[in-house]
């Protein structure tokens, strides 16, 4: 289905771009996009999709919302704390563009709903759990699905986009020995708002690069200090000694 005449109203300045050409626009209208974890990364990512004219997506948390999530979770006020933020989110995205097809799973990725995954054109974890993340990679990477790992912790942002359909680059070449109790937490370490807010419009422009074939962002490394805004895009290598290697 295209756009409708009220779409195309709404996104008027985007499409007016060099890169939005008709072909590029119905990328846009047709790509299925799963986004695991609607937290502080979550958030703005699924805000930005949508502005950007991205219509079908798939939500999977299973939380609650916190009084301590409204500071960088910002489709989330005070009258929401208590509810599913999958419901919240989907809500608030439809008065953006109510003609989005968001299907919502008020659950957390296990292993035994992994197969959910298998329709996205982009798979995106914006987790902050690491046996999910390791899950969601191993998944992909054998089902040949694009999966972006987005993560944001104190002032500091790690994204990179692993193909999964080339040269082998994943998520635990980059960290072979990490478990999730190895890991810094942000209700111990803490996390700047913009800091997530900033991982988040970095991952949708990631995402709409890749739909877009705008910018090849296969295997590239994103890292970002907010505090000095120092950014550096390391080119990731085939890793022969991976243990998921041919797997």
């Amino acid at each position: 289905m295209s756009y409708s005449d009220l779409e195309y109203e709404i996104f008027s300045r985007q499409f007016i771009l060099q890169n939005f050409n008709e072909e590029n626009i119905q990328k846009l209208n047709k790509a299925k996009i799963t986004i695991v974890g609607l937290g502080g990364i979550g958030c703005p990512l699924t805000q930005y999709l949508v502005s950007s004219g991205i219509k079908n997506l798939t939500f999977f948390d299973g939380d609650l919302i916190e009084k301590s999530n409204l500071a960088r979770q910002i489709l989330y006020s005070l009258e929401d704390v208590g509810k599913f933020k999958t419901s919240v989110a989907k809500e608030k995205l439809l008065k953006t563009n109510p003609n989005c097809n968001i299907t919502e799973y008020s659950q957390h990725l296990i292993k035994d709903n992994l197969n959910l995954l298998l329709d996205s054109d982009i798979v995106i974890d914006a987790t902050d759990d690491w046996h999910t993340s390791k899950l969601i990679n191993k998944f992909c990477l054998q089902n040949s699905l694009k999966y972006i790992f987005s993560s944001a912790i104190n002032h500091n942002i790690q994204i990179c986009l692993f193909n999964n359909k080339e040269n082998h680059v994943c998520l635990n070449c980059l960290f072979p020995n990490k478990e999730d109790a190895d890991l810094p937490r942000c209700e111990t370490v803490g996390i700047s708002s913009i800091c997530a807010g900033i991982a988040g419009l970095i991952t949708a422009q990631k995402t709409i690069n890749t739909l877009l074939n705008t910018k090849d962002e296969t295997n590239i490394l994103t890292l970002l200090d907010i505090s000095d805004l120092n950014i550096n895009n390391i080119k990731l290598n085939n890793n022969i000694n991976c243990v998921l290697n041919n797997s």
